[in-house]
């Protein structure tokens, strides 16, 4: 005979007691251990469930919890698989290479620093990843700068911030995708709601480089490593228009309101076509590519790095990363934890939008600072400042927007954040020479704090979704 056990609401010392503890073997294991965030909340399990359990909830009741709520993670996850199957037909097709091979045709002496924000914005749109777009693109633009005498912190600033331009708004990106799918909205909508700051931004960014730049017009380009990625590239694959036709084909189906996850796809298929005709793709092979990814040896380091990606199999760890967060952020709301939480800090801020706003940019800076990783910062930000957007009938790209144009774009300005190492590693530049002229990443945030105060571009539910949005919440 089983006992019915009475279930208790946690204390708010309890539940500080559990996240602290939750975030303090999550930032160990990433930042000591260099363990994956992937791991590190998987075995929070061991503290949320003990946790749990304390209050009266059984072992089975628990798992439940977390099952219902996990179900929500379907459509973020099968829009994330789907990027992968995209982002390996893409370079199969010559769609990438395509774009990269346009963007390092346009460089010139007058206008090299705009002209760098804009390759490494077209390549990290195209391929998804800032990380890869400074490992590429980046070396060989910090190179060309030298070769010009435009000081190192400089190029590497106008890099930086267009790699992570170009990874915030890419619907192939991973914190794209996660920032979207932790705040529970479609990743389409996430990235339309962050072009509202991160266009203006970009404008600024451009005419800041552009006048910058002029100052190094008259001196020369070592055209050298431009010429030899490229000739690489032309070799490899065939550049032209109907490369780019399956990002065409995809654009359209999403002014048509197509669904994300059908456009993905359908794209990626369009993609495969064209690589099967034009590129002499088998069909075994593309399919392979699906799964595992593109792979080619051109014998050249840069453009191996940058063209072998993509596939199901490396979007795997996002998937499951996805997955648990949900997983662990619904036990943790149903069973109070956010609740007891997340009362004093909404009876500080009342009922005024811009302490809500200064809230989340304080704790997703402190967040980076703290764990450096803006992947932790994104979940953990998305998760305790979720409710309270509700409360303030604010939707939910409000916050993946912040999210990103903080935890995203405020990573490198951490010089012990794990992205300012890479950076600084990867660029052959200290943090501090970068920091100052990484415009983007200064300027996003600003505007966006300014929307957050005014309330402009800051969008509501209607009486009518939030009546909906409630008889959801007491049907489950």
């Amino acid at each position: 005979m089983s006992k019915n056990i009475e279930k208790r609401k946690p204390t708010f010392q309890f539940a500080v007691l559990v996240m602290v503890a939750i975030i303090s073997l999550t930032t160990v294991g990433m930042v000591v251990f260099k363990a994956s965030i992937t791991t590190m909340f998987l075995l929070s399990w061991l503290i949320v469930v003990p946790a749990a359990m304390k209050l009266g909830y059984t072992n089975s009741e628990i798992e439940e919890m977390g099952f219902d709520v996990g179900k929500g993670a379907f459509q973020s996850n099968i829009i994330v698989l789907s990027v992968g199957v995209l982002i390996a037909t893409w370079i199969a097709a010559g769609t990438i290479p395509t774009i990269v091979y346009s963007g390092l045709a346009i460089i010139t002496p007058k206008y090299f620093l705009v002209t760098t924000l804009l390759v490494c914005s077209l390549t990290s749109i195209a391929t998804g990843t800032s990380w890869g777009t400074l490992g590429t693109s980046g070396i060989a633009l910090m190179s060309i700068g030298t070769s010009m005498g435009v000081p190192a912190g400089l190029t590497a600033g106008a890099i930086i911030s267009g790699a992570f331009f170009g990874d915030k708004i890419s619907p192939l990106s991973d914190s794209t995708n996660l920032s979207a799918a932790v705040c529970k909205t479609d990743v389409i909508t996430h990235i339309k709601h962050m072009t509202l700051s991160a266009v203006p931004a970009y404008i600024i960014c451009v005419v800041l480089y552009t006048v910058i730049g002029f100052k190094y017009a008259n001196n020369t380009i070592d055209y050298n490593q431009i010429n030899q990625v490229m000739e690489v590239l032309k070799a490899n694959f065939n550049i032209g228009f109907v490369s780019i036709i399956p990002i065409i084909f995809l654009l359209v189906l999403l002014l048509l309101q197509k669904p994300s996850i059908v456009s993905i796809l359908a794209s990626g298929v369009v993609g495969a076509i064209i690589a099967f005709f034009q590129e002499g793709e088998s069909v075994s092979k593309l399919l392979n590519y699906m799964l595992n990814g593109f792979t080619i040896d051109t014998g050249l380091e840069y453009t191996d790095k940058l063209l072998n990606r993509g596939g199901i199999m490396s979007m795997a760890e996002t998937v499951l990363l996805v997955f648990i967060v949900f997983v662990i952020a619904g036990i943790l709301q149903k069973t109070g934890f956010l609740e007891v939480l997340l009362q004093p800090m909404l009876s500080k801020i009342g009922k005024s939008r811009t302490k809500l706003i200064g809230t989340t940019f304080i704790s997703s800076y402190l967040a980076n600072a703290f764990s450096s990783s803006m992947m932790f910062t994104s979940v953990f930000v998305g998760t305790i400042m979720g409710p309270l957007y509700k409360e303030f009938n604010l939707k939910p790209e409000n916050l993946s927007r912040i999210i990103q144009d903080t935890a995203t774009l405020g990573a490198p300005l951490i010089p012990w954040n794990s992205n300012a190492i890479f950076c600084s590693q990867t660029l052959g530049v200290s943090s501090f020479e970068f920091i100052p002229y990484c415009f983007l990443n200064w300027i996003t945030p600003l505007i966006t704090f300014i929307y957050g105060v005014t309330g402009f571009t800051m969008k509501t539910y209607t009486e009518e979704e939030v009546i909906m949005m409630r008889e959801v919440e007491e049907a489950i």
